[in-house]
C-alpha cells in the first residue's frame, strides 16, 4: 500500500471512530459536567462537521480490509458523505424542536450516532456477515429512537417496528446460515461465482426478504405507516432517507450477483407490486406523515425499477438517493413545524398555509412536486434516469407500470398543494418566528430545485462512484 493510500485510509477510517467518540461524549460528558447538560445537540453537530473534514476524496482504487469484510472506494466515500449529510440535517431539526425529553437528550444523540455508524458500515460491507452486523447496528438504535418519547403512539411505533424488524433479521440470518453451509467465503465477490448451486437460491431469497424489510418493499412494508406516524418526526425523516438507502445498496449488491433467472423475476414483481400498492394505499390517507410513509414505500418501488438498468441504473440509484432524501426530509420538516399532536398534522390542517406562510407553503409545494416527478425539479430527473436505464435494458413493461403509478401519485401530492393554496384556514393560528427548522426547509427546497436545473454535477459524482461497485 502506497503512502497516499495509507493517508487516505487513516483519514477516512477516522470518520466512524470520531462518530463513536462523539456518541459517548454526548451520552456521558453531561453527566459529569452539569454545565454541558442541554448542549448535546451542539456537540453532535460540531462532531459531524469535524467528521466531514476527515472525509477525503478517494483515489481511483478499491481498498479491502479484514479479508474483504470492509471496502473503501469512491463509492464508499460518496455514500458516507450522503450519510453525514442526512445526520447533519436530522440534528439541525432536533435542535429546532427536540425529539426527546430533556432528560433523554444524551441517549437520543448516542442512538442517532450509533445508527449512522451502522449505516456507514452497511455501505462499506464487503460480505454478508458484515452487512448483517451493520444492519443490526443500524436497526436496534432506530427501534429505540422510534419510542424515545415514551408516548403511546411512539411506543406502538417502536413495538411494531421492532417485531417486524426482528422477523426480517431472523430471515436474513437464516439465509446467511444456508449460504455459509454452501460457500466457505461470504464476500459478494465469492458469492457471484457460486450462485449456481441449487440450494443457494433459498438462501438468497431469505437474505433478500430480510433486506426488503428495511427498504420497505411490498409486502415487507407493513411496519412503515405506523412507525413513521408514531415516531418523532425527525426520526421518521431519518428512516425515510437513511434506513431505506442502506437497504437499497445491499439489495443492489444481491441483485447484481445474478444474470437474470428467478431472482430477477422476483425483483420485477417486487418493484411492480410495490409501485402499484403503495400509490393506491396513499390516495386516501388523511395524515401528512402517513401519506409520506406510503410515498416512501412507492419510491422504494421506483428504486427497484432502476435495478434493471444495469450500470446506468446504479448511477440513477446513486443520484436518486440524495435527491429523494432532500425532498422527503424537507417534507417531514414542514410536518415538524406544523405539528401540534404526536402523530403530525392532518393534510386538512395545512389549509390556508399559502396565505399565512407563503414561503413555507412554496417550499412544501417544491417537495411535493419533486416527489411526484414534475420537471424541472430534481425528482423528475431522478425518475427519468431510473426509468430510462430500465427501458434501454428491455424492461419497458415494468417502466410503464411505474410511470402510470407515478401519474397516480400526482393526485395525493397535488392534494397537499391544493389544500395549502385553495382552501381557507379554519380557526386561529399562532405564527412562530422562523428558526433553524425553517432554514433547513428553505435550504432543502433550494436543493431540489438546483439539483434538477443543474443535475449534471451530482450525476457526474454518482457516475464516478458507480464505477467502483
Amino acid at each position: 500500500m502506497t503512502p497516499d493510500l495509507i493517508t487516505f485510509s487513516a483519514y477516512v477510517l477516522s470518520v466512524p471512530l470520531l462518530l463513536v467518540a462523539a456518541a459517548f461524549f454526548c451520552l456521558l460528558l453531561p453527566l459529569f459536567i452539569k454545565r454541558l447538560r442541554g448542549t448535546q445537540g451542539l456537540m453532535a453537530l460540531g462532531s459531524v462537521l469535524a467528521a466531514v473534514v476527515f472525509l477525503r476524496p478517494a483515489p481511483a482504487e478499491e481498498l479491502s480490509f479484514f479479508s474483504g469484510a470492509l471496502l473503501l472506494s469512491p463509492l464508499t466515500v460518496y455514500l458516507w458523505a450522503f450519510a453525514l449529510g442526512v445526520l447533519a440535517l436530522v440534528i439541525l431539526l432536533s435542535l429546532s424542536r427536540p425529539a426527546a425529553p430533556e432528560e433523554s437528550q444524551g441517549e437520543y444523540y448516542f442512538l442517532l450516532f450509533m445508527a449512522v455508524i451502522g449505516l456507514m458500515a452497511l455501505f462499506a460491507a464487503g460480505d454478508l456477515f458484515t452487512a448483517f452486523i451493520a444492519l443490526e447496528l443500524l436497526s436496534l438504535p432506530v427501534y429505540a429512537l422510534a419510542g424515545i418519547r415514551r408516548t403511546k403512539p411512539g411506543l406502538e411505533a417502536a413495538y411494531k417496528y421492532f417485531m417486524l424488524g426482528a422477523f426480517g433479521s431472523g430471515m436474513t440470518v437464516m439465509g446467511i446460515a444456508v449460504l455459509n453451509a454452501l460457500y466457505p467465503a461470504l464476500t459478494f465477490t465469492a458469492l457471484k461465482a457460486g450462485t449456481a448451486h441449487p440450494l443457494a437460491l433459498a438462501g438468497f431469497l431469505l437474505v433478500i426478504s430480510g433486506f426488503a424489510f428495511k427498504t420497505a418493499l411490498v409486502p415487507f412494508h407493513m411496519w412503515v405507516p405506523d412507525a413513521y406516524e408514531g415516531a418523532p418526526t425527525q426520526i421518521s425523516a431519518f428512516m425515510g432517507a437513511a434506513v431505506k438507502a442502506g437497504g437499497v445498496i445491499v439489495l443492489w449488491r444481491l441483485f447484481s450477483l445474478f444474470n437474470g433467472g428467478p431472482v430477477h423475476e422476483i425483483f420485477w414483481w417486487l418493484a411492480a407490486i410495490t409501485a402499484v400498492s403503495a400509490n393506491l394505499m396513499a390516495l386516501g390517507q388523511p395524515g401528512l406523515k402517513r401519506l409520506l410513509a406510503y410515498s416512501s414505500v412507492a419510491h422504494a418501488g421506483y428504486l427497484a425499477v432502476a435495478f434493471f438498468g444495469g450500470r446506468r441504473g446504479f448511477e440513477a440509484v446513486l443520484y436518486y438517493l440524495p435527491v429523494y432524501a432532500m425532498a422527503t426530509i424537507g417534507a417531514f420538516a414542514v410536518a415538524l413545524v406544523l405539528e401540534k399532536g404526536e402523530k403530525g398534522p392532518l393534510i386538512e390542517e395545512l389549509a390556508g398555509l399559502g396565505k399565512r406562510r407563503p414561503w413555507l407553503a412554496g417550499a412544501m409545494a417544491a417537495f411535493m412536486f419533486s416527489l411526484a416527478g414534475v420537471p424541472p425539479l430534481a425528482g423528475f430527473f431522478a425518475k427519468f434516469y431510473a426509468f430510462s436505464g430500465a427501458v434501454n435494458s428491455g424492461f419497458t413493461g415494468l417502466v410503464v407500470i411505474a410511470i402510470l403509478m407515478s401519474a397516480v401519485s400526482m393526485y395525493y401530492y397535488l392534494k397537499v398543494t391544493v389544500v395549502m393554496y385553495m382552501k381557507p384556514a379554519v380557526g386561529e393560528h399562532t405564527e412562530e418566528a422562523p428558526g433553524v427548522a425553517e432554514a433547513v426547509i428553505f435550504l432543502l427546497a433550494a436543493g431540489v430545485i438546483l439539483a434538477g436545473v443543474f443535475s449534471r454535477p451530482l450525476l457526474a459524482l454518482a457516475a464516478d462512484a458507480s464505477r467502483w461497485f
